[in-house]
């Protein structure tokens, strides 16, 4: 708790500290375990509209992940960590929307054989998916993971043709429930409580364009900037230059601590399970 309390704006200690001792701990656990998970979001767009989706898809453009460009970052990452993360985990957007996941998939394995792979999909198109796709996810060991969302899906003739394929899947919880991600626009919240209370950090790295962001919100918040035409600033504090670093040790001391962003994410009074449904892509969505 020292770390904390020096940290820490005296009058929120007393409040906050039984919740601070108990998230800290965790989370300085994970990190002593190393990387556990680096997301990898494939494409910004998806085919099913979540409201709430932490991600902006609803309002996000159509970008398709550089293939070339994302074999250099995995080379430079593979060599900063000597390969050792845990999961990484293929999602977006909806991944199956890109044209060469077969590629994506591939170069992920290629540099990080000894990692679990998820492929994180809302399983729509999987029915779609050429032999290719299904081979290339044997011969990797990839995990398809499918989120139950209630939209018609034949998940027993997935799981056989996963089965003949070898390939393991998983389907989410029924009826699963949506995290409301509140956004304070005007970025008053207090940084280090609100990365205290956050229980992404630490756990949902996102590695984007060279570039290694702490959270999904910071490489996708010009969606929501762009779409709503708000201003929430991203520093050069909210992510790490990959190319500019030595070592694993300086990727999980930035993981470590709060970033500049977290001024604008008011983690205390986040909203679970509230009931799936399509988004109206309303501001009232993300604040």
């Amino acid at each position: 708790m020292g770390i904390i309390h020096k940290l820490l704006p005296a009058g929120l200690i007393k409040k906050i500290q039984p919740r601070i001792t108990s998230i800290v701990s965790h989370k300085l656990q994970r990190l002593e375990q190393g990387i556990n998970y680096i997301d990898i979001n494939v494409v910004d767009h998806c085919n099913l509209k979540c409201k709430y989706c932490a991600n902006f898809c609803p309002i996000a453009g159509e970008r398709y992940m550089d293939v070339g460009e994302y074999e250099r970052d995995c080379a430079r990452f593979a060599f900063l960590t000597e390969g050792k993360v845990k999961t990484i985990r293929l999602l977006g957007g909806e991944p199956l929307l890109h044209p060469r996941i077969v590629e994506i998939i591939d170069i992920t394995h290629k540099y990080f054989p000894l990692s679990r792979i998820d492929f994180v999909t809302n399983g729509i198109l999987l029915h779609k998916m050429p032999d290719e796709f299904w081979e290339k996810c044997k011969e990797c060991n990839v995990y398809v993971a499918i989120s139950h969302y209630p939209v018609k899906l034949d998940y027993r003739k997935i799981k056989a043709t996963a089965k003949r394929y070898e390939v393991k899947t998983s389907y989410g919880r029924k009826a699963r429930g949506m995290y409301k991600w509140i956004l304070d626009v005007n970025g008053a919240q207090d940084m280090v409580s609100s990365h205290a209370y956050c229980f992404r950090a630490n756990q949902c790295a996102v590695l984007q364009a060279g570039r290694l962001y702490a959270c999904s919100m910071p490489p996708w918040i010009h969606c929501f900037n762009e779409y709503f035409g708000k201003e929430l600033k991203v520093s050069e504090k909210d992510y790490i230059d990959i190319y500019a670093i030595e070592s694993i040790t300086d990727i999980l001391e930035f993981l470590g601590k709060p970033i500049d962003f977290c001024r604008y994410c008011n983690t205390k009074d986040m909203v679970y399970s509230n009931k799936w449904e399509l988004s109206k892509k309303e501001i009232t969505e993300w604040t």
